[in-house]
């Protein structure tokens, strides 16, 4: 774990400290910060729609491999 210091909005951070009820403002932060990282990686993995072809019967076939 690291110790940062950061400047927040005040306002900013009472908002998030009572979305999350942590417990704490560090664990409010860290909870905030996780959700923001999975939904940039949903909407990058949304841009890839039509954009990728699966060979879904390959697919299968591994996951069988590994069952």
């Amino acid at each position: 774990m690291m110790r940062t210091t950061i400047n927040i909005d005040d306002q900013l951070l009472k908002e998030t400290e009572s979305i999350y009820k942590a417990g704490s403002r560090s664990k409010s932060i860290e909870y905030a910060l996780r959700d923001a990282l999975q939904l940039k990686k949903l909407e990058r993995l949304k841009e890839l729609v039509g954009k990728i072809e699966f060979d879904e019967a390959s697919i299968r076939q591994v996951r069988d491999i590994k069952r």
